[in-house]
């Protein structure tokens, strides 16, 4: 099949002219993301629900970005500072993640319309690409952590900029092009670690497209092309990695664990890490489970189908051809680069190749479905907006449903967390025997019989809580409606979350008690020591006496 040349509208140079245009002429595109953003992330935007690490960020504020520089994500704590948001404000932070998602939207849009050729553009399916992305699980799920949500969004925003300056580079020349590629590609990589494999995949993806639409320009010159790209990501992950020591050196910073930790090479048996991967594999491709749809299978099944048939119809005739099917097979196995590497499944959140491949891979396998019916009918414009209804459709029910779903059940335990939170605190000043209560309030207590008591219960804890340690033995698990799923974080509780860590779960419940106003001291290991032993002999809460105090210890015991 012959690239197809009749979209031949003059376009205007220069990138922002360009992109100027290509929004005036993608209205209905862009009014579809807007659309399916407000759809996707809108739960979020109203109903505002704290996240897993949002608590943390908070109360830690500079020592927890240092954190983050001890693990090379030295980039997204620069983004906070640039921004003015070292101190993080929940809620507020999912208000630029959307906003900042609509910015990247637009930039992927423009990036792939430009790879493909100016006078090349389906303005009807342009939004495949974004909305497939943004609504996937992964994506949603990374999301909801608001202490990075932004950040990682503009990650996104860069990684576009970065290989859109790259291609220019590489098709025009330029040295300063080929130098703010290579600084916004280590902002990228620094920012979140998940954008390594991500940039590979659209790398790979990129070049396929320029293959595909631009034969005359790479045509001759495919190795010479794979190679820059190819040198560039290594030039930008190896200054990432250098900057990152030399922020660690200076800021005094040890090197983190947490990326160390996640390889298994070397810790556990090769068929034991052998299976794992195995079993991942499965899950992802098959969609065994919430967090994976079957839209990376589509993409697959098609740009390979798509390859093989051009082979048998002969037109493998031009240059290169079978390389293009090698890198073919390489981008669908890029998703599946890093849990290689680390020889273990990565997190959901982590897992952003996958659906960047799905949803490249789906626009890619349409675009040339309806080139194709173009030329076979006289009705393919009409074909091509029912192709787009139809995608609509199978993104709404196989993302955005399942994505509010998440994003609800988050909501109702957040509900739940705040009304058992109340209750708890409540429970420490009864058995504190009201110790806890300002002494200034006793003549207005009893002036008001006793409601500036209760009034001011919130700020009992807060004041006179400080010098009490609080253990939280056990954990609690939210009541689930039948609408309710749990995902990897959505839908789980601070109250159950870090159990396999010795005190995890405490820990977490008294940074969420420190973000509301209660502020209670984490426990010694001497008092965790003695709060595990009176534990033994106490119930689970809600009875009675599942809250007891010994001097400046308060015991609490959710379950056995």
């Amino acid at each position: 099949m012959e690239t197809p040349t009749h979209y031949t509208t003059p376009r205007p140079e220069g990138h922002i002219e360009g992109f100027t245009y290509f929004c005036r002429t993608n209205r209905s595109s862009i009014f579809i993301i807007l659309s399916m953003l407000l759809l996707t992330y809108g739960f979020m935007l109203f109903h505002f629900s704290f996240s897993i690490d949002t608590e943390a960020c908070v109360v830690l504020q500079m020592n927890f970005y240092k954190g983050w520089i001890g693990i090379n994500r030295y980039g997204l704590v620069f983004t906070k500072w640039l921004t003015g948001l070292l101190s993080l404000i929940p809620g507020f932070a999912a208000v630029l993640m959307v906003l900042t998602t609509f910015g990247y939207s637009l930039a992927w849009m423009y990036f792939f319309h430009w790879i493909k050729g100016r006078d090349l553009s389906r303005t009807e399916l342009n939004w495949v690409f974004p909305v497939l992305f943004f609504s996937s699980v992964p994506m949603v799920e990374l999301s909801n952590f608001q202490c990075q949500s932004f950040e990682v969004a503009f990650a996104m925003l860069l990684c576009a900029a970065a290989l859109l300056l790259e291609w220019q580079w590489i098709l025009s020349g330029g040295i300063l092009r080929l130098l703010l590629s290579v600084m916004l590609g280590v902002w990228c990589f620094a920012s979140y670690q998940a954008f390594v494999p991500v940039y590979i995949s659209a790398s790979l993806a990129s070049f396929l497209l320029a293959y595909h639409y631009r034969s005359d320009e790479i045509g001759s010159r495919v190795f010479l092309v794979s190679v820059k790209l190819a040198s560039v990501f290594l030039c930008d992950y190896l200054i990432c990695t250098l900057l990152g020591k030399i922020l660690m050196f200076l800021a005094r910073v040890e090197a983190g664990t947490y990326t160390d930790n996640m390889i298994r090479w070397g810790k556990a048996p090769l068929d034991e890490i052998i299976t794992s991967l195995k079993l991942y594999i499965n899950d992802t491709v098959l969609a065994k489970n919430i967090f994976w749809n079957r839209w990376y299978l589509f993409a697959a099944v098609g740009l390979l189908l798509s390859a093989f048939w051009k082979l048998r119809k002969k037109n493998a005739e031009r240059k290169f051809y079978p390389y293009s099917i090698f890198v073919t097979f390489l981008l669908l196995a890029s998703p599946f680069f890093l849990p290689a590497l680390l020889g273990a499944p990565l997190v959901v959140r982590g897992q952003l190749a996958l659906p960047f491949v799905a949803a490249a891979g789906t626009e890619m396998i349409v675009e040339r479905f309806l080139e194709s019916a173009e030329m076979l009918s006289e009705h393919g414009k009409a074909i091509g907006l029912a192709a787009a209804a139809f995608l609509f459709l199978l993104i709404f029910r196989g993302n955005i449903v399942m994505d509010n779903r998440l994003l609800y059940s988050d909501y109702v335990v957040s509900q739940q967390e705040n009304a058992l939170t109340e209750r708890l605190v409540e429970r420490i000043e009864t058995v504190s025997g009201g110790e806890a209560a300002p002494a200034g309030n006793s003549a207005e207590s009893a002036a008001d019989g006793g409601e500036a008591a209760a009034g001011n219960s919130a700020e009992s804890a807060a004041d006179g809580g400080k010098e009490t340690a609080v253990a939280i033995l056990g954990k609690w698990s939210p009541t689930c409606n039948p609408s309710m799923i749990q995902g990897e974080t959505l839908g789980h509780s601070f109250y159950e979350w870090d159990q396999t860590v010795p005190g995890g779960t405490c820990k977490r419940v008294l940074s969420y008690w420190h973000v509301l106003g209660y502020e209670y001291q984490n426990p010694d290991a001497q008092q965790w020591e003695a709060a595990e032993k009176l534990g033994e002999g106490m119930p689970a809460w809600p009875r009675q006496g599942s809250v007891v105090r010994e001097g400046e210890l308060v015991v609490i015991k959710l379950s056995e």
